[in-house]
């Protein structure tokens, strides 16, 4: 999910991240590796598909018991959501969460600095994730071209990458800690 600091509330810079000063821009979604889609609602460029169409499917699929709902911090998607009226229903998985539950080293759990994307990305799978700084260069999300392949790719690593790290912790727990997973799930 990307999002933008409302109107009034464009000079703060932590704005983007609370959900009483911010919307949804796009969200991003992946039922496969390598195969996450971007929608944009609420870019102020370009094309935006029907924002309450949109809403409308994001609510009944986060709403469907037999859909786990993948996140890295889906607290911050909750948030966003709940703002809206929409709640997640179990089953969720937490990437974030079942970070800090593997080891970083032999005797030591990764602390939430070392369970972000871009720290797990290049020590997981050795790919190099760029910095929302690199791909806005100073812009809000919703400022940006949704469809500019940088802004596409960049809001779909973190449904891509949270779905490849569930099998990733999934197979660590299964090798090392079994009864860890279920906290995560």
């Amino acid at each position: 999910m990307e999002t933008s600091p409302d109107p009034q509330w464009r000079d703060d810079p932590k704005a983007a991240l609370d959900p009483h000063k911010a919307h949804i821009v796009g969200v991003s979604f992946s039922i496969a590796a390598c195969d996450a889609v971007y929608i944009p609602v609420h870019h102020i460029y370009g094309r935006n598909s029907c924002e309450l169409d949109i809403f409308t499917v994001l609510c009944a699929l986060v709403a469907n018991p037999s859909v786990t709902k993948v996140a890295h911090n889906p607290a911050f998607e909750a948030a966003f959501l709940y703002a809206l009226g929409i709640v997640i229903q179990p089953p969720v998985y937490d990437t974030i969460a079942a970070a800090q539950l593997t080891l970083k080293g032999q005797y030591r759990l990764r602390s939430l600095s070392d369970s972000g994307l871009k720290t797990l990305m290049p020590e997981l799978f050795y790919v190099e994730l760029p910095t929302f700084d690199e791909v806005t260069a100073g812009q809000r999300f919703d400022e940006l071209d949704p469809d500019d392949p940088a802004t596409v790719a960049y809001a779909c690593a973190d449904a891509d990458y949270a779905f490849r790290l569930r099998e990733f912790f999934n197979d660590w727990f299964a090798r090392f800690m079994p009864k860890h997973r279920c906290i995560v799930e």
